[in-house]
């Protein structure tokens, strides 16, 4: 098989985002405690999804036709993104602030934003905005919005509001050459330092506190740089087989979220050693390894159009017969839930996939480069 990105991918963003993908891992198979760098998990897929959303933006914004694909694939994730909802939380079928959600409303906000300035790449300058807001909104009326519709703009689960800052801040990452990001990297741990060792403020990912916030950016622009590192170094065999060893998950990250989730159910040890470090991270390792396995096979058919209708039918299939209640008791339904769930990322993928060649008979695209 190819392993060099699709047209229109960059290596080391895919490479990050197959980092992202471990870290995902390491958060969801062990305690934070534990292991408590997977907490960078999400900043990472965010930067990493904002740096191929922009880019496509950029590339695709003389094709009137990608305004639909733009408003209309993240739509499609918002609400399909219900059944990883019920996969990490159980219940029914319901739509909260959660992961998928938040990526599917910073993708739009990147698409209109982008609408209103004209000027794709600069949009990765506004990245402090979101952070700022989420931190001046009073606490009294944050409160207030749990349970309605404006927790999904700045609620205390996966709100627009701080989050979108991550996604702008990969965009602003694009434009960083090698000595502009260590001047960066510098500033963020001389803020992190300020926020958390002088000033005191404790680190709290859900209400990204200015030390978690500092600290969080700090280790996307770090991950990327040796994500970037290896990459241009894949004319070697070693750094070749690294990159794809990342960039494999990371440009399946859909379907590397939901096979993750089943993977940890019927693969993980049943019994952690949490005072072995090492054996925490040889597991993780190999829960990796078992989805990298897995994305090597659906890679080989992601693009067959032909299984549209089938996987189709079998998803409707499947979900009807679960959420209209016919399932017996003894059902396992939490597989069932991430069978739905996986068939879900195959279809988007697949429409993802016939959409854009609809598009790809429009107009031809503009160009955009990225330093390095």
């Amino acid at each position: 098989m190819n392993n060099t990105p699709a047209p229109g991918r960059l290596a080391e963003i895919d490479a990050a985002k197959g980092l992202a993908c471990l870290l995902m891992i390491t958060a969801h198979f062990t305690s934070a405690k534990l292991l408590p760098f997977g907490t960078f998990a999400a900043p990472l897929f965010f930067a990493c999804s904002g740096m191929n959303t922009i880019l496509l933006i950029a590339k695709t914004r003389n094709n009137r036709r990608y305004d639909l694909f733009h408003v209309l694939f993240p739509l499609l994730l918002f609400f399909g993104g219900s059944t990883q909802v019920v996969i990490m939380h159980g219940g029914p079928l319901r739509i909260e602030p959660e992961f998928l959600q938040c990526v599917a409303l910073s993708l739009l906000a990147l698409f209109l934003l982008d609408k209103a300035f004209r000027n794709p790449l600069g949009l990765g300058l506004l990245f402090p905005v979101p952070f700022l807001v989420r931190l001046l909104l009073p606490l009294a009326w944050l409160q207030r919005i749990q349970g309605t519709p404006l927790e999904y703009l700045a609620g205390s689960g996966f709100a627009l509001f701080p989050w979108l800052g991550f996604f702008l801040f990969g965009v602003f990452l694009l434009r960083l050459n090698w000595r502009t990001m260590v001047w960066l990297q510098g500033a963020l741990a001389a803020g992190f330092v300020l926020s958390y060792a002088l000033l005191r403020i404790p680190l709290d990912k859900f209400s990204t506190s200015l030390s978690y916030v500092f600290l969080a950016l700090l280790a996307v622009a770090v991950a990327f740089s040796l994500a970037r590192w290896v990459a241009a170094k894949a004319s070697l065999r070693f750094f070749r087989g690294m990159t794809e060893f990342f960039a494999l998950p990371g440009r399946n990250a859909l379907m590397f979220l939901y096979l993750h989730y089943f993977v940890i159910r019927y693969w993980a040890s049943k019994e952690i050693i949490p005072s072995l470090f090492l054996f925490l991270l040889l597991e993780t390792l190999y829960l990796y390894s078992l989805c990298w396995v897995l994305l090597r096979i659906y890679e080989s058919v992601r693009h067959e159009i032909a299984l549209l209708p089938p996987v189709l039918f079998l998803l409707l299939a499947l979900a009807t017969l679960r959420w209209a209640g016919w399932l017996t008791p003894l059902s396992e339904l939490r597989l069932v839930d991430m069978a739905v769930g996986i068939l879900f990322a195959f279809i988007y993928v697949l429409l993802r996939r016939a959409f854009a060649s609809f598009c790809a008979r429009g107009r031809a695209p503009a160009s955009v480069s990225s330093p390095r």
